[in-house]
Formats: C-alpha cells, sequence, structure tokens
C-alpha cells in the first residue's frame, strides 16, 4: 500500500501536469452572414461561394455552420458542373426555420444544390432547399436533385424540407450506409420525393413525401438499385406518403437489373399512404422485405402490388381501402405470405392472385 505522504505527492504532481495542459477548445461555429463568409441571404445575390467558404472552414473539426433566416441563392452547378455546396466530414449544416437554399435557374439535366460525397458523420439540420423546376431553362433530363448523399456514412438529416427539385428531392447512392432521415418533408419535386439507390441501414422516419409529379417514375420513394447495387436493412416508418402522381413506395430493380442489383431485409411499417396513383406500395426483384400495420388509401390503382419474384415477403395487418382496382394483387411473390390484412372498400376484388404466383394466404 502506497504511503499516505507519497500518495499526495502523486496527487500534486498529477495536478499540476493538468493544470499545464491546454484548455480544450469549443468547435468552431461559422455564421455564413458574418465576416469573413458574408453571405448576403437576400434572394438576389449568388451566396453559393461565400457559404461554401464557411463549409470548408468547419469540415473535418466537428463544428457548425449556421445559416440565419432569409434566401440564399446557390448555384447547383457551381462545382465542375455537378453541385453547388459540397459538404465535408465530421460537421453539422444548421439552417433556421426560415432559411432557404434556392437554386439558381438552369440549363443542367443534372445537379445537386447540396451534396454529401465520401464524407462520414454529417448533420443537416432544419430550413428548406428549393429547386428550380419552375425556372428551369430548358426541358433536359431529370436528374435535379435537393439533397444528394452518396458513398457517406453515418449522416443524419433532421427537420429539412426539399422542394420543387427538377429530379429528386432527396437522392442516396453507392453504398451508403448508417443514414437517417427523421422529420423531413419532400414537396413538389419532379421526378421522386426520394431515391434510395444503394445502401445499407437507412432509416427514414416520421416523414412526409407528397406531390411529386413532373417526370416519371413520380412516385413518394423509389428504391430502385441499379446493376451492382444493394438495398439492405432499409426501414421506412411512420411516414406519410400522399399525392403521388406515380406511386406510395415503389421498390425493386428495374427488371433489366434483377439479376445483378438487389433489395432485400427490410422494412415498410406503420405509414400512411394515401391519394397515391399508381399504387400505394409496389414491390418487385427482391427478398425477405416486411410489409406491415400500414394504412393505404384511395390509391388509383392497386393498393399494394408485388410482381416479378417479390420473393419470401410478409404482408401482414395493414388496412387497404378505396383501392381503385385490386386491394392486393399477388402476381408473382414465392414464399411471401399475406395474412391478418384488413381490404374492404376497394373496386377490384380485395386479394388477387395470379396462377403460380407462389404466396400462402392465410386469413385476411
Amino acid at each position: 500500500m502506497m504511503k499516505p505522504g507519497i500518495l499526495i505527492l502523486a496527487l500534486t504532481q498529477l495536478a499540476i501536469l493538468g493544470a499545464g495542459a491546454p484548455p480544450r477548445r469549443p468547435p468552431p461555429q461559422a455564421q455564413v452572414r458574418r465576416a469573413p463568409y458574408a453571405a448576403k441571404g437576400d434572394g438576389v445575390a449568388d451566396d453559393t461561394a461565400a457559404i461554401q467558404r464557411a463549409i470548408d472552414a468547419v469540415a473535418g473539426t466537428g463544428g457548425t455552420v449556421e445559416i440565419p433566416d432569409g434566401t440564399y441563392l446557390i448555384n447547383a452547378t457551381a462545382r465542375e458542373g455537378k453541385s453547388g455546396l459540397l459538404l465535408g466530414s465530421r460537421m453539422t449544416l444548421r439552417l433556421a426555420p426560415r432559411a432557404v437554399l434556392k437554386a439558381m435557374p438552369s440549363a443542367s439535366p443534372g445537379y445537386a444544390i447540396v451534396a454529401v460525397d465520401k464524407a462520414t458523420d454529417v448533420t443537416i439540420q432544419g430550413g428548406r432547399i428549393q429547386g428550380d423546376r419552375d425556372t428551369h431553362q430548358g426541358l433536359a433530363g431529370e436528374w435535379g436533385m435537393g439533397l444528394s448523399i452518396t458513398a457517406s456514412a453515418r449522416v443524419r438529416v433532421q427537420g429539412l424540407t426539399v422542394s420543387d427539385c427538377w429530379g429528386d428531392g432527396f437522392y442516396v447512392a453507392r453504398a451508403c450506409s448508417d443514414l437517417s432521415f427523421d422529420q423531413v418533408v419532400a414537396d413538389r419535386n419532379r421526378r421522386q420525393g426520394m431515391s434510395i439507390v444503394g445502401g445499407q441501414d437507412i432509416q427514414v422516419r416520421s416523414s412526409t413525401f407528397r406531390n411529386t409529379q413532373g417526370t416519371p417514375p413520380e412516385c413518394g420513394i423509389d428504391v430502385e438499385p441499379n446493376a451492382g447495387e444493394t438495398v439492405t436493412r432499409l426501414l421506412i416508418a411512420d411516414c406519410t406518403i400522399t399525392g403521388n402522381r406515380g406511386g406510395g413506395i415503389a421498390g425493386g430493380p428495374p427488371a433489366r437489373y434483377s439479376n445483378s442489383a438487389f433489395f432485400n431485409n427490410s422494412q415498410i411499417v406503420h405509414n400512411l399512404i394515401a391519394g397515391n396513383r399508381g399504387f400505394g406500395i409496389g414491390i418487385s426483384a427482391c427478398d425477405g422485405n416486411l410489409i406491415k400495420d400500414n394504412t393505404i388509401q384511395a390509391t388509383d390503382g392497386y393498393g399494394i402490388h408485388l410482381r416479378t419474384n417479390a420473393t419470401g415477403m410478409t404482408v401482414r395487418g395493414n388496412t387497404v381501402t378505396g383501392s381503385t382496382r385490386d386491394g392486393i394483387y399477388l402476381e408473382s411473390c414465392p414464399g411471401t405470405v399475406v395474412e391478418g390484412n384488413t381490404v374492404r372498400g376497394n373496386k377490384g376484388r380485395p386479394i388477387r392472385q395470379d396462377r403460380g404466383c407462389g404466396a400462402t394466404v392465410g386469413a385476411n
């Protein structure tokens, strides 16, 4: 056992060493209207460079870029014609409630107003990203994205609205992992409210996807991996998906990629999917997904449509009403179980099965 005098001496030496250590500095805060950034936020000036300087100053530090209320014009093709603002790793972009990052009119067929690419530990909070669909110069393309996240991990998006984009409101691709979207809104975007093309462990919760229309597919959420990409362990929960011209939630690769792109082990649960055209939920070429406890109302088409080898699915506890076609249509879904659903008041059959569809239909 250490003698009392020696113990006191040791503690005193540690205290002296601690006193000499430099104090920890808090993560930096960059308010974009202040010097040296001097963004205007007046809806007239091009604020792209000013905000990007603030982002570059904070990236990698764990700090925050603060964007006060105002309208900040963004040149969405500023960075080699690919994006307006590019976020870095270990940073937060925080927009005030009435802060808008608004795309300047462009003739480019594809861009991102805000992009996260090959980055980690990024948080985006609040405010609005607004696209140029009403002022777009020309008719080319369908890839003008609001927020694009590619090849990135541990990205958190909270309370952000993305509207009026030439393409998709939210776009996720290229093997992203550990993403979350919480209380976000996609409104009146032209191609999709949200596209998820590649990634794993993605959560979309308590969010709204509405009024997508302009160029197909026009869905609220479209999970559509391209060749060589996989979407797995996706959760879509407690969302409201309404008034989309194409459909509510679409899942599965295009037919030409059915052997090289995969959507599996995911859950679509407890969502309100109402007033969409084509289908409420339409799934194809996937495996092991769960569709549970959703309320699907007033679809101009099928309520739930499983087609083209949607294998090993579980469809349980959903309420499907008011569809203009069949409530649940099982076209090709080997190993799928459909049970415990409430299907009523649809113009077609409650549940329709094609010959050889391969599903097990229990009590509904």
